[in-house]
This record gives C-alpha cells, structure tokens and sequence, in this order.
C-alpha cells in the first residue's frame, strides 16, 4: 500500500495478448506533469508519433531517463525505435557532440497503447 492507503498503478499490462503480442501499455490518462515510468513512456511514445526526438527535447517533456524508456518500449512492448548519435547546441550554448537522435519505426505488434 502507498502512503495514502491506495493500491498502487499497475504500469504494464503483463498478459500477451493471445497472439503471444507484446504486454500492452494501460490506457489509463495520465496529468501533462506526472513523472511516473507509464506517463514518461507515454509521452516518448506520442512524442515520437510526430517526428523524431533528442533525448533533449525529451527531457524538456519532463522525461530525465529517455534511454531506459526507450528501452522499456522497444523490450516490454516491442516498438522499434532507432537511436543514432546527432551534434546539438542547446538552448544555453553548449555544445553535445553525441546527443541521442530516437525514431520511432515501427509501432507496436498488436498496436499496444
């Protein structure tokens, strides 16, 4: 039990579907500021629906661990997202020879989430 006396969430469905697909993402509705891991992938996943994403326009969606998301959607859920190293000057000047460049390739078998 949480501090408040509430079940926690349950963050991954962990039933394949029928099929053997994938452990689907709840659908549950998360608040725009929720830090929880399910919320976290949540955004990556819409984020990266519209176009590829750093792992810095990543964190300013409030997401601080991009890469052990990403993992968790390409391992648990089975997206195929790719990863190649971009050069980036961010907003305050600094320069990052090896930023994290994610695309989304191909959605979930059985279209999780």
């Amino acid at each position: 039990m949480t501090p408040n006396n509430k079940k926690p969430r349950k963050l991954l469905d962990q039933a394949s579907g029928a099929d053997g697909s994938a452990p689907r993402l709840s659908a549950e509705k998360f608040s725009p500021k929720s830090t929880t891991t399910e919320a976290q992938r949540q955004r990556v996943l819409e984020a990266l629906r519209a176009g590829p994403k750093t792992s810095h326009d990543l964190r300013r969606l409030g997401i601080y661990q991009a890469p052990a998301r990403v993992k968790e959607l390409r391992d648990k859920c089975g997206y195929r997202i790719t990863t190649a190293p971009v050069p980036l000057v961010d907003s305050d000047g600094y320069y990052h020879p090896r930023c994290a460049l994610y695309t989304l390739e191909a959605e979930a078998p059985g279209g999780a989430v």
